[in-house]
């Protein structure tokens, strides 16, 4: 794992998007998963304002996560974190993209659906997620599979809570559908991003423990291309 301090949130979000850049002109057909939430947002901004034409023409996206029982219009959904900072003004055409339906009617059918999507696609050539304060990745929480594919997860009480400030009234947050750590773990890279100073203790678990699935981001340990990005704030080294 490697594991680098930047100077300053921007200084971070600037290194990710020069490196998704960087990627996608040397491998213009790549795949790329990414996280919703506040850490990617500015990642998100210096993507779109850096890229040139012809840079996402071949590049395929895919959602990390999806919060059960929410629409996907809905202001708070992952849905919109990923989609009107980065998706449409990239220009991204629908059959490039791989969003979770929060509403689906049959929630194994939609995880296999993402699941084919992924390997139909070669799998995953980068993800990039944050962490959340309980260690997890995506809505992988503690106790979640190393071995998992996409699944529906059940939310701990600290995602729920924290979960509340994408939404502008009191939600009913009980589940999430997610990319599992198995695709995390199969990404011929994997990055995680984290900043300011709630990050800093889960930071120094992940730095510190050992490897379990009782604190999921630890998975990064076992990644042959593994990166913990964090900005000075949330460094614990």
């Amino acid at each position: 794992m490697n594991y680098h301090v930047f100077p300053t949130y921007e200084a971070l979000s600037t290194h990710a998007a020069d490196f998704i850049l960087a990627y996608v002109r040397n491998h213009p057909q790549a795949t790329i998963c990414v996280a919703s939430g506040e850490t990617p947002l500015l990642t998100f901004q210096k993507i779109v304002a850096n890229t040139q034409p012809g840079d996402f023409d071949q590049v395929t996206f895919v959602a990390l996560d999806e919060w059960v029982g929410i629409a996907p219009d809905n202001a708070g959904s992952c849905r919109s974190y990923i989609d009107a900072p980065l998706i449409k003004p990239l220009g991204i055409s629908p059959d490039r993209v791989s969003f979770f339906d929060g509403l689906a009617p049959d929630l194994e059918a939609e995880c296999q659906r993402v699941n084919d999507f992924i390997a139909n696609k070669g799998g995953l050539d980068i993800i990039m997620v944050g962490i959340g304060l309980n260690g997890h990745l995506g809505l992988n929480e503690p106790g979640s599979s190393f071995e998992s594919y996409a699944h529906v997860s059940e939310l701990e009480e600290v995602t729920a809570s924290v979960g509340q400030k994408y939404f502008q009234s009191e939600t009913r947050l009980t589940q999430g559908i997610t990319v599992g750590l198995k695709h995390f773990l199969e990404a011929k890279t994997a990055i995680v991003l984290a900043n300011g100073p709630r990050k800093k203790d889960i930071i120094k678990r992940v730095l510190e423990e050992p490897i379990s699935e009782s604190l999921p981001a630890t998975a990064l340990k076992l990644h042959s291309n593994g990166h913990l990005w964090v900005d000075a704030a949330a460094d614990a080294s």
